[in-house]
């Protein structure tokens, strides 16, 4: 076996001291690079996004199974390979961040980081949406993983995925994670599920938001187009009709206020030549 020598770039700079304390989606946190790499910034700030690859220097490197702990301990265990656990052979983390701004040449404010403060960095590279991004990507079932989850850690999860797609958290989006949420609940399925589909109404913005949560799309024949202000989520056993009342300006009292004052749910169970 070759050895292979790594050296930092960088050090991240976070409020966040402890794994244990870090939330699911990350938090704003400062990228510093040493002087010596500063030339290799030059039109970074050309970005909205990165991919950030660190050196977790306080995992166990000896773990080949691992939990999702984060979200409940009473998920099956699964490979590290198969997971985003810090504990594994080589400890290095690859995430997408976002690019806030860049401070004296230098320093890098990003969000969504998920690493803890003092973690050495060893690269920096652009996100590129056309070749990074493939929408199209499936994985495991997440109905059980979602079910431990607390409301607001899934929440935040549904808004990263709405604004990953759209490009901003606007009103119509708010709205979308709202329906999101009561679908959830009401089909009891993960909302990428293949067997689960949508049918949006003519708003870009919540159209937008839906596409991004579920993946649906018309190639894979999950998306459909009701014409109007009506939005469908079908599962396999029940589907949930939401009609739009209201659409406040703000998007915190949308996600502050009550479903009933947002849209109406009908369910209903679809026939057996729609499932």
């Amino acid at each position: 076996m070759h050895r292979m020598e790594l050296v930092p770039i960088g050090l991240v700079h976070s409020s966040i001291r402890s794994r244990n304390d870090m939330p699911v989606q990350g938090v704003d946190a400062e990228v510093e690079v040493y002087p010596d790499y500063a030339g290799a910034l030059s039109g970074i700030e050309e970005n909205s996004h990165l991919l950030l690859v660190c050196w977790l220097h306080e995992a166990d490197r000896g773990v080949l199974k691992a939990v999702a702990r984060k979200v409940s301990h009473d998920l099956p265990e699964k490979g590290v390979f198969a997971l985003r656990s810090p504990a594994r052979p080589n400890p290095l983390s690859v995430s997408v961040v976002r690019l806030r701004s860049v401070r004296e040449g230098r320093f890098l404010l990003l969000a969504n980081v998920d690493l803890i403060d003092g973690t050495p960095v060893l690269d920096l590279k652009p996100y590129q949406a056309g070749w990074d991004c493939v929408f199209s990507a499936t994985g495991h079932d997440r109905t059980e993983k979602i079910r431990k989850m607390g409301p607001g850690e899934y929440r935040e999860g549904l808004i990263r995925e709405a604004v990953n797609y759209h490009g901003e958290l606007c009103p119509g989006v708010a709205v979308a994670v709202r329906m999101a949420e009561a679908a959830m609940r009401i089909v009891e399925s993960d909302l990428r599920n293949p067997r689960v589909s949508v049918t949006l109404g003519t708003d870009p913005c919540i159209a937008d938001a839906f596409i991004g949560i579920t993946g649906a799309r018309p190639g894979n024949r999950r998306l459909r187009c009701s014409g109007g202000d009506c939005y469908v989520v079908a599962g396999p056993e029940r589907e949930v009709i939401f009609r739009l009342r209201t659409v406040p300006e703000d998007t915190g009292e949308i996600l502050a206020c009550s479903e009933s004052s947002l849209f109406d749910c009908e369910l209903r169970s679809p026939s057996p030549a729609e499932r």
